[in-house]
């Protein structure tokens, strides 16, 4: 079992804190302690308890495994680079409205923060910055990856969601994927979905690719698993 750096933790607080182009002195204010000891901390002469960390972290706009020195944090910077170059995109699916009671389009936003070895991911409401999921990004040349799980702010019941969106044939274009995610009730679903980096209009003709097709329907009634085929890209004359 690894041993607890504590030279490695405090040196990740000096490193995020300079990132965040804050001095000892404004980490202090916010844990109500003087200058001097933030400088212990990130020395490794005393460690922070859980609250602290807690508030170091929201502070310093990272995850708390983002402090340790844990196999589990995602250091491969390959595959967490953020592959569209851009901090905003766009995404349409088909969403179910409680109050109606009716599915119809739903158009939202994900932002991007590029972080030193990931990239944060929120899933907000399209037009006020209401963020409804945080979570990150993996990607390849083939594929990006969003993970997704409750913003605490915001969101009392548990949910891990995650959207998977075919980069192969490039990201200037309509990216097609599938939308992993559970309703109010814990009940599993799985849909299409579309994430551009243009703000489009959620039109008919872009609703009507969105659905499910006679051959995927076909597939699931011979193999009882529902193949979604995220392989075409769209072209539109309005992109």
């Amino acid at each position: 079992m690894p041993s607890f750096d504590k030279r490695e933790f405090g040196e990740n607080i000096r490193k995020f804190r300079r990132i965040k182009g804050l001095s000892q002195e404004n980490l202090a204010m916010v844990l109500n302690k003087t200058s001097a000891t933030i400088a212990r901390y990130e020395n490794g002469e005393i460690t922070p308890n859980a609250e602290q960390i807690h508030l170091i972290c929201n502070e310093l706009g990272i995850y708390e495994y983002e402090l340790f020195n844990s196999t589990k944090k995602i250091t491969n910077i390959e595959n967490s680079i953020n592959p569209f170059n851009t901090d905003m995109l766009y995404l349409y699916y088909i969403a179910y409205y409680p109050k109606s009671q009716k599915y119809d389009k739903g158009k939202f936003r994900l932002k991007l923060i590029q972080k030193p070895d990931l990239c944060k991911v929120n899933f907000m409401d399209y037009k006020k910055d209401f963020i409804y999921l945080t979570g990150y990004l993996q990607a390849d040349n083939h594929i990006a990856v969003f993970v997704f799980e409750n913003y605490k702010e915001n969101n009392l019941r548990f949910e891990l969601s995650h959207i998977i969106v075919n980069i192969a044939r490039g990201t200037n274009k309509l990216m097609l994927g599938t939308f992993h995610c559970t309703n109010g009730q814990y009940i599993p679903s799985i849909r299409k979905c579309i994430v551009s980096k243009k703000d489009i209009e959620f039109t008919d003709e872009l609703l009507e690719k969105l659905k499910i097709t006679d051959i995927e329907k076909e597939n699931l009634n011979k193999t009882d698993i529902l193949y979604l085929d995220i392989t075409d890209t769209y072209n539109f004359e309005n992109e």
